[in-house]
């Protein structure tokens, strides 16, 4: 995934990992399925929305992977 590249923080590319792996999820899971502290998630998720890797479902607190990122899942799975 190119966007590693991009990232220095672990905890970053654990995020993308998992949301990579579940689909979507909100910050509250994904707080509890790293063991993270919310406020480190909710950091984080707003990190990589503003570069633009992640976004939220609309009407919703669910974080996805942005478009980009999930074409080339979708790919490589095929």
């Amino acid at each position: 995934m190119q966007a590693f590249d991009r990232l220095d923080s672990d905890t970053s590319k654990l995020v993308l990992l998992y949301l990579q792996r579940v689909g979507d999820a909100t910050p509250d899971r994904i707080a509890e399925r790293l063991r993270l502290p919310l406020l480190t998630v909710m950091a984080t998720v707003r990190y990589l929305a503003e570069e633009g890797l992640v976004r939220r479902l609309a009407g919703s607190d669910r974080i996805v992977l942005a478009e980009e990122l999930r074409v080339r899942r979708e790919r490589r799975a095929v």
